[in-house]
């Protein structure tokens, strides 16, 4: 019997493409890119929801990449009542296009999933939910820089890190048991420590010592790209959600 699937959740820019990476070593499981079925909140079906995953550029490209054609996309819409029944016939189709055996058991790492949290985890109540949080500061510097995405304004940057852990904390509350929060920066500085509690969370072995060797401690780049405005802009907008992880903030955190 296939084990259950677990889903990877949190703000962008917070660490989970790396911990993805890193669980991509390991044989037996496997993962496509960013799915985003359960980002928007228009209801299964309806145009608007089809129109994200028909147009969406960069959600073309991921297919492209799982190996999930359009036509296969078209079916799936056909042929599905519900976001899981879809989600389940994409992994079905990205496993196959993999070579995989159709037992393999598949994660995903979709972080603005976490807006859809309580429907994912209703939809998959076996599955669990590892959530990375990240010094909010970092986040919407990373956003402004661009590096992966471009948020220029950081208000809108703090505004993805304060609904996102906002509702990561509303999901953890309502379902104890089924979340581990874990901080980005406790993660790189402690990898084996924090890899290992991950691993035993969604029941897995550890991680070889070569893939946990291959992170590194975050550094602190905020303070040159925010200036004090903006930083303090970015405290006054978080602080909500920082207070609500118990998230200290400190010089350096």
């Amino acid at each position: 019997m296939t084990s259950p699937p677990f889903f990877i959740l949190g703000c962008v820019r917070s660490g989970t493409t790396m911990l993805r990476d890193l669980l991509r070593s390991v044989p037996d499981l496997c993962c496509p890119e960013e799915t985003h079925f359960y980002r928007w909140a228009h209801p299964f079906a309806t145009p608007q929801f089809k129109h994200q995953y028909v147009h969406n550029k960069v959600l073309a490209k991921h297919r492209e990449l799982d190996g999930v054609t359009d036509d296969d996309i078209a079916k799936l819409f056909h042929n599905t009542k519900s976001r899981a029944e879809f989600f389940d016939g994409y992994m079905q189709r990205f496993i196959a296009a993999q070579g995989l055996p159709p037992e393999t058991r598949w994660f995903d790492k979709t972080p603005q999933n976490v807006f859809g949290a309580h429907l994912l985890g209703f939809d998959y109540p076996d599955s669990k939910f590892v959530h990375l949080y990240r010094n909010p500061r970092n986040v919407v510097a990373s956003l402004k820089k661009g590096v992966v995405m471009h948020v220029e304004n950081p208000v809108a940057g703090a505004n993805y890190w304060r609904e996102s852990e906002l509702m990561a904390a509303s999901f953890e509350r309502a379902n104890p048991g089924r979340m581990l929060s874990v901080s980005y920066r406790e993660l790189t500085n402690d990898p084996r420590t924090h890899l290992d509690a991950i691993c035993s969370f969604i029941d897995i072995a550890p991680l070889a010592d070569d893939v946990v060797a291959t992170v590194s401690p975050e550094k602190d780049g905020y303070a040159e790209v925010l200036d004090e405005r903006e930083v303090a802009l970015v405290d006054e907008i978080c602080r909500p959600a920082i207070a609500e992880l118990g998230y200290v903030f400190s010089s350096g955190r």
